[in-house]
C-alpha cells in the first residue's frame, strides 16, 4: 500500500449531517447531505462540490462561485454555456438574476442531472437546456449559438478535469463566445509563465484576468476582445453586481488581476 493509500485510509469521509440521498453511476458516487440548514452535493468523498442554502436555493455560497459570477458584470448575458452542472449553484444564481437568460448547460454524467432536479432545486424553465454529453464532444460539435459567457467548471471527486488547460479546449470555447463574451474559468492554480495554459491563454485570448478565491481556486477570465477597461472599473463593477445576487462581491472584486504575457 502507497504512502498516499495509508493517508486517505485514514480520513474521515462521512459527510457532516444527515445524507439523504446516495447515487452510483459509471463514475462513482454522489452523495447528498443536509447540514444546518445548508444541502451539500459530494462525489465520492470529504470535498464539497455543490453547497446550497435551503431556504435561500438562489444564493450562490461557495466563494468560487461568487468569484465566477463577477464577469456577469462585464457582459450582460442573454446566453451562457455552463460546462459542468455539479449541484445547479451557478444555474440556481444565473436564472434568478434574470429568468429570461438562456442557459446552456453540458453535464457528462445522467445521475448528477437527476439529483441536481430532485435535491438542488434545479430550475424547470424552458429558458434552461440541459445536455448530457462530455463537454469536449459538445464543443467539437457544429456550433447552433454564441454565448456571452461560458461557465466551466469540469470536476471530479478531487481532480479537476484536465482537458480544462488544453490549448484545444480554449480554441474550441473562444469559438463558440460572442465577440464581446468572456470564458470563465475553474483552474487550480494561477498560470506560471512556464505553464501551457499560460501560453495556450496567450495564443487564444486578447485579454485574462484571473482572482484567486479564498478557497484556493483560481478563476480565469478571459475573452477574444481586447478589454482597455481599467482594473479598478472592473472591480467597481464586479462589486455593484453583488446585491443582484444578494451576495457582498467587495472582498472579490479587489482581488482581481490581470494575467499578463511577457
Amino acid at each position: 500500500m502507497s504512502l498516499v493509500d495509508k493517508l486517505l485510509n485514514t480520513l474521515d469521509f462521512t459527510p457532516r449531517g444527515q445524507v439523504i440521498a446516495r447515487e452510483q453511476d459509471h463514475c462513482g458516487e454522489i452523495i447528498v447531505s443536509d447540514h444546518k440548514g445548508y444541502r451539500t452535493l459530494r462525489f465520492d468523498g470529504i470535498c464539497e462540490q455543490s453547497k446550497m442554502c435551503i431556504s435561500a436555493p438562489q444564493v450562490p455560497v461557495h466563494n468560487y462561485i461568487k468569484t465566477m459570477l463577477m464577469a456577469v458584470a462585464w457582459q450582460p448575458p442573454s446566453a451562457v454555456l455552463i460546462l459542468g452542472l455539479g449541484g445547479g449553484g451557478l444555474v440556481r444564481a444565473l436564472h434568478a438574476y434574470d429568468a429570461n437568460m438562456l442557459l446552456e448547460v453540458v453535464e457528462l454524467r445522467q445521475a448528477v442531472v437527476s439529483v441536481a432536479r430532485q435535491y438542488f432545486t434545479l430550475p424547470a424553465d424552458q429558458t434552461v437546456i440541459l445536455h448530457v454529453a462530455d463537454a469536449a464532444d459538445f464543443l467539437q460539435a457544429a456550433a447552433t449559438r454564441y454565448y456571452d459567457l461560458i461557465f466551466s467548471d469540469l470536476y471530479s471527486a478531487f481532480t479537476m478535469d484536465p482537458q480544462q488547460g488544453t490549448q484545444h479546449f480554449l480554441e474550441q470555447c473562444a469559438a463558440r463566445l460572442s465577440p464581446q463574451g468572456w470564458l470563465v474559468l475553474n483552474y487550480h492554480e494561477v498560470p506560471d509563465e512556464d505553464s501551457l495554459l499560460y501560453h495556450s491563454l496567450h495564443r487564444v485570448f486578447n485579454t485574462v484576468l484571473y482572482c484567486v478565491a479564498p478557497s484556493g481556486n483560481v478563476i480565469i477570465y478571459a475573452s477574444p476582445a481586447d478589454v482597455e477597461t481599467p482594473l479598478s472599473l472592473l472591480r467597481r463593477l464586479s462589486a455593484e453586481i453583488g446585491p443582484s445576487f444578494n451576495c457582498d462581491l467587495g472582498y472579490l472584486s479587489r482581488k482581481i488581476e490581470r494575467l499578463h504575457f511577457s
